[in-house]
């Protein structure tokens, strides 16, 4: 188990590394059953590079040809699962090819999507020569695709086609020249981003803009009316544009004016949520429209890339690969294709910055830097100056816009088109990762010969002088539980594969080009031969959305005119990663003892899932139930919100589920939760009938996990009987083997994992396995088609792994404590290629190291959170019932709390616990406990009669905060009397004594200055002794029987069971059960005489000594009135005293410890004491003692309390009984005390 959180595992998978060797990294990859011969277009041999490490690499597996040559046939490309289609943007024909790519090793055209001629929903047709630039396609088969105007500096359409049919629905008006268009994630929106190119002739600049289209629910064309634009305007005014961003152009007459509404041109749009980021290639900067309101609503100027540091080859003319940094030279980003993903709960921008240059008309942006000083050119400043030579800079193109010194005179600065690389990005702005030099040095190294080729020829680098690789495409997807972002280049052409699962950790892996770099097309090479050329455009095929079951991906190249399937090949293996909670309890909030709250339960789930996207969060039961008053009071609403907010993907049923019955659970919690409630073993009475799911099988880069839930057989015990009526819970082990012999029978699993809500009662791994119970039984016995249990139920923590026969891998056995302080973490490696589990790994982490959370919390769980508690705060003024007076702890002196004193609240508590675990109360079904406990640090308020003795949930929350649940506990009798000796703590402790409240059938005598396990003298249950040898089932909360506060008794019994209660919502039943609630009596732990042992028998109890004269000397007593009334307030000033002396202070005959006190630096102490209900009428004594004095004492007398009218209460029978019981108890006392000091000799 991980005694801290687990750090990022290591990664040495570095370009430099690989840079050593050309060669293939010697991995054994799985290529699966997409083996294709060459044929057009897949080469014999493509060009290939890898790291040593490689985990993933690309093989071409199929492609479909249009045989054109350089036109622009095969652009942008999509994938839609339902149909196994790949729909491709030929802009040579001005329609969308339509390829069926069902069987990857030869995709078919089946059809073609064409736009011309459609009429739009203005009434408009569109005309021949529109072209088709991009295509999106929802999961539903919605078509969106952009059109451009055959003037294109005419408004544009987005029309939508069906899927399945090729119909053409209809279109909408858009921006000018539509470049790119998306649909968001939800499906709601479709995004156009409309470039706004100038005229050929830049005579005319139309307005960039961004398209916004609300979409219909069904598989139709909106209306013009769903349709708002979202423009730049707002930055035309004088000093609304960011620095940095890239406004620019020709001015004079016949020319446009240079305004940012015109001059920005949007290229590429990516959505997330309800934010579209735009690329503006040719201003350096991304745009943020806010979806909902179709507004621009942020710049982001890019800046540049240093290549004082960051290395390039600059020159074709330099006679080979040679990459060098130069001191003011920068390359703009300038990004073409944008994409997004999550990851540690974060969303990241990831752009392919390609670079571009505006050329319309006489305006050419670009000049040679060896041009510069000439034709009306600025010349270059130091330190460049001296570079304009071919070999060095003077045959890179940079652009004659940007770099001038403040004065205008010269280039103090070169900025070349993009930054040969690919950026990481976080949605605020920041760069995060950016590839710097790694693309030429894998071309370099992957093909030296022709490292920075162009596409229509081969050479060795035509490119080298312009945008080198020229990164054009980018694509992210899941493979094997890690996170890849593809790469097109599109001048050398080849997709590269980076790991960016972690993006300030980011890993070059392997590079592919399906390319003969032989065979130079615009020399007279064979098309056919050539492979691919010009990759424009990436689609990453997701293995469920994959006709093999295994990812692809598709890749559009626009010079050879061909779109090509690629097989994403892994090491071979897929590493899951199960991540479970249980007994949760609605523990939303922060709390102690290490509870981290759901927020930070969601941020270390982000977290984790991050690291390892093929994880699965799963729970094995009691999420809701016995939970704390933010969630119980909303009917733990919250806590599902929560749950369903972290992604949990499903449950076992616990038993706390069924609190409100089997009904409430179907009928309310299960339609609720986002997670199936799975239950293998709950049955429809009289039948073998499942009544719950027993089964769910979720899918990780294709490895089916089947997950099967089971509950406690004993459940029936745990909750009402009313509430489960004609439902039964079978043998957990039997519904186990059943369910995963049919997983692995019909095919539906490749691996099974139990979630089982019962566990052990020990977190050691050998008792664990040993146990004779229930549990014990399960981790033995289930079969070997179970590959992992996470249990729970016991609120243990441990992890462990088992041999199991059958198969080769121990099973792991799993449990994370309780209120979500742990995650259990078990983790599967799968071999694909051998179809089998071949190693299990199991541990725990701990959300909370050191007082701290340990990963960070979630914002929008921390919402739900939130939300919850300003519920709650409302919610907490509801009524629950009354009391008939104040029920408070015991005070000191000065008012503070006393914990070594026995009080009237702490004893109600303890009557409380009794009620709720007993027969009495029609929430609990099992078997009755005997006696209760009370800690007294469990009490944290009083509660107060106030105006008119109501109490609220508020009220009633605020004396236990902690949510604790009831426990039974089973002790012998010579255990319950070492509980009561436990009350005077180990030596060291802060507080001396710790005095239990005690349910009112359980009396004791103690003595108080005894040695230490000889204090306590007698002890009755129910008016009998207690027999040591006799089993008493204690009902306790959890933490006592946990062993907290030093009660380490209770870790010892027999048993301890869960009642299915938390104290709240036991203490609001038992309220609103017995309203008006009247303080329980004190005097159920009785002070008796010390002295020294002679072996006999005391009596008990014991008889009161003759109390000595008040005026013993060392302190007065003065009381204010001699006779006090039941129900009255005895008041007694202690004078005299030494200050900071202790003092207890007793009421007799009957003896009632009513407190010990400390006398303030006047030497007084003020004691106040409410006389109970029922405690003896007559005279008695209050004595005062303090160690090594002798008692002194005075007397008083209880009278009746007043009858109705005045009438004084009648009092024969109250005097009868007292003297009855004391006579009872004579033989009892000396009996236990005999056999205490007799265990003790012996």
């Amino acid at each position: 188990m991980s005694d801290q959180r687990p750090a990022h595992p290591s990664r040495s998978r570095r370009l430099t590394a690989t840079l050593a060797t050309t060669a293939l990294a010697a991995t054994t990859l799985v290529t699966g059953a997409l083996v294709a011969p060459a044929t057009a277009s897949v080469v014999a041999e493509p060009v290939r590079h890898a790291a040593d490490d490689a985990s993933v690499r690309l093989t071409p597996v199929g492609t479909y040809a249009t045989g054109l040559f350089d036109q622009a046939s095969a652009e942008i490309v999509v994938h839609h699962a339902a149909t196994q289609r790949l729909l491709v943007v030929n802009a040579e024909s001005g329609q969308v090819d339509v390829l069926d790519a069902s069987d990857p090793t030869a995709p078919t055209k089946v059809g073609t999507i064409a736009v011309a001629g459609v009429v739009d929903a203005e009434g408009t047709t569109i005309p021949a020569g529109a072209a088709v630039n991009s295509v999106a396609v929802r999961a539903d088969g919605l078509v969106a695709v952009a059109v451009e105007h055959a003037t294109k500096t005419e408004r544009g359409w987005v029309a939508f086609v069906d899927a399945a049919t090729l119909d053409v629905l209809g279109a909408v008006r858009a921006g000018a020249l539509p470049d790119k268009v998306s649909i968001s994630p939800d499906g709601a929106w479709a995004v156009s981003a409309d470039e706004g190119e100038p005229a050929d002739d830049y005579s005319t600049d139309p307005a960039g803009s961004v398209t916004v289209v609300a979409l219909p629910g069904t598989v139709t064309a909106p209306g013009q009316d769903a349709v708002r634009t979202a423009g730049f305007e707002a930055y035309d005014a004088d000093g609304a544009l960011p620095e940095g961003v890239r406004v620019f152009g020709p001015v004079g007459p016949g020319y446009p004016p240079v305004l940012p509404s015109l001059n920005l041109e949007p290229e590429y749009v990516e959505v997330v949520g309800g934010t579209a980021y735009v690329t503006l290639q040719e201003a350096n900067a991304i745009a943020t429209v806010d979806l909902a309101s179709a507004t621009v609503t942020d710049l982001w100027a890019l800046g540049t890339q240093d290549h004082g540091d960051v290395a390039l080859d600059p020159s074709d003319r330099d006679g080979g690969v040679a990459l060098r940094t130069f001191e003011g030279l920068r390359g703009m980003y300038q990004p073409d294709a944008i994409t997004s993903y999550e990851a540690g709960g974060a969303t990241y921008l990831v752009t392919a910055n390609e670079g571009d240059v505006r050329e319309w008309g006489d305006y050419v942006e670009s000049a040679r830097v060896k041009d510069l000083g000439d034709d009306g050119l600025a010349p270059v400043c130091a330190p460049l100056a001296g570079l304009t030579g071919d070999a060095d800079l003077g045959r890179l193109n940079v652009s004659t816009a940007s770099g001038l010194s403040e004065d205008g005179s010269c280039y103090a600065e070169l900025h070349a088109f993009g930054s040969r690389s690919f950026s990481i990005w976080s949605t605020d702005g920041t760069r995060v990762y950016d590839s710097g030099s790694s693309f030429e040095q894998v071309t370099a190294a992957a093909a030296p010969e022709a490292f920075n080729s162009n596409h229509t020829v081969t050479n060795l680098e035509g490119r080298s002088d312009d945008k080198g690789p020229e990164p054009e495409a980018v694509a992210v997807g899941e493979v094997g539980g890690r996170t890849y972002a593809f790469v097109g280049f599109e001048r050398v052409g080849g997709v590269a594969v980076y790991d960016v699962t972690d993006p300030a950790d980011v890993a070059y892996v392997s590079y592919v080009n399906n390319r003969d770099l032989s065979v130079s097309v615009e020399d007279g090479g064979d098309l056919a031969a050539a492979g691919d050329l010009g990759p424009e455009s990436i689609a990453f095929i997701s293995a469920e959305d994959s006709p093999t079951g295994a990812p692809l991906l598709a890749v559009g190249n626009e010079v050879s005119g061909t779109t090509t399937l690629f097989a994403v090949e892994t090491d071979g293996t897929v590493e899951l990663q199960l991540l479970g909670i249980n007994d949760f309890h609605g523990r939303i909030e922060a709390g102690s003892g290490g509870v981290a709250g759901a927020a930070v339960l969601a941020g270390a789930v982000d977290e984790l899932r991050a690291e390892n996207p093929a994880t699965v969060f799963v729970s094995a039961g009691d999420n809701v139930g016995a939970s704390t008053f933010t969630s119980f009071i909303a009917q733990d609403r919250p806590t599902i919100d929560a749950l369903n907010a972290t992604g949990l993907e499903v449950t076992a049923v616990g038993n706390h589920e069924l609190d409100g019955g089997f009904d409430d659970l179907v009928d309310r919690i299960a339609p609720a939760s986002d997670y199936p409630h799975l239950g293998a073993n709950v049955y429809r009475a009289g039948a073998d009938e499942p009544a719950l799911p027993e089964y769910e099988v979720v899918e990780r880069d294709g490895v089916r996990i089947g997950f099967v839930g089971v509950v406690t057989e004993q459940t029936a015990t745990l909750v009402s009987p009313a509430g489960i009526a004609g439902i039964t819970f079978g043998d957990p082990v039997e519904a186990l083997d059943r369910v995963a012999a049919r997983l692995h029978a019909e095919d539906l699993a490749d691996v099974v994992v139990a979630l089982v809500h019962d566990g052990a009662e020990s977190s050691v791994c050998e008792d664990v396995e040993a146990a004779d119970d229930a549990f014990g039984r399960l981790v033995r016995e289930t079969s070997a088609d179970v590959d992992a249990i996470f249990s729970g139920h016991t609120h243990r923590a441990y992890a462990c792994t088992f041999d199991v026969e059958g198969s080769d891998v121990p099973r792991p056995v799993v449990q994370g404590g309780q209120y979500g302080t742990h995650l259990a973490q078990v983790g599967l490696t799968w071999d694909a290629a051998a179809g089998e589990l071949v190693a299990a790994s199991a541990d725990v982490l701990p959300l909370v190291v050191d007082g701290a959370p340990a990963y960070p919390a979630d914002p929008d769980v921390q919402a739900v959170v939130d939300a919850a508690v300003a519920d709650a705060q409302d919610a907490g003024s509801v009524e629950v019932g009354s009391i008939t007076a104040d029920i408070t702890r015991a005070t000191t002196a000065d008012g503070s709390e006393d914990r070594g004193a026995e009080s009237s609240l702490g004893n109600l508590v303890a009557d409380v616990q009794l009620w709720a675990t007993s027969e009495d109360n029609p929430a609990y079904g099992g078997e009755p406990a005997d006696v209760a406990v009370m800690n007294p640090g469990g009490l944290r308020a009083d509660l107060r009669f106030g105006e008119d003795g109501t109490l609220t949930y508020r009220d009633v929350a605020a004396v236990q905060p902690f949510a604790n649940t009831l426990v039974v506990a089973e002790l012998t009798g010579e255990q319950l009397v070492d509980v009561l000796e436990e009350q005077w703590q180990p030596d060291g402790a802060t507080r001396p004594k710790l005095h239990l409240g005690v349910s009112a059938n359980l009396r004791y005598e103690y003595v108080v200055d005894a040695p230490r396990g000889e204090h306590v003298v007698s002890v009755e249950v129910d008016g009998a002794p207690v027999d040591p040898d006799a089993t008493y089932r204690v009902a306790v909360n959890s933490f006592l029987a946990s062993g907290g506060d030093a009660f380490s008794t209770f870790t010892q019994a027999a048993s301890r069971t869960d009642s299915g209660q938390v104290d709240l919502a036991a203490t609001v039943a038992y309220v609103q059960a017995h309203s008006p609630v009247e303080p329980a009596s004190t005097g159920r732990a009785v002070v008796t005489v010390g002295g020294d042992d002679d072996g006999s028998p005391t009596p008990s109890p014991t008889p009161a000594p003759t109390a000595p004269d008040a005026g013993a000397g060392w302190v007065t007593i003065d009381l204010g009135a001699v006779e006090v009334r039941r129900g009255g307030e005895l008041r007694a000033d202690l004078m005299g005293l030494e200050p900071g002396q202790r003092v207890t202070v007793t009421a007799r005959s009957t003896p009632t410890v009513i407190g010990t006190f400390t006398a303030d630096a006047d030497g007084q102490v003020l004691v106040r004491w409410r006389v109970p209900a029922d405690f003896p009428l007559g005279e008695h004594t209050l004595e005062v003692t303090s160690q090594g004095l002798d008692p002194a004492s005075a007397t008083f007398e209880v009278l009746a309390a007043s009858a109705p009218g005045g009438a004084l209460a009648s009092t024969g029978a109250t005097v009868l009984v007292a003297l009855l019981t004391a006579l009872g108890l004579l033989g009892a006392g000396g009996g236990i005390l005999w056999w205490r000091r007799r265990a003790a000799a012996a």
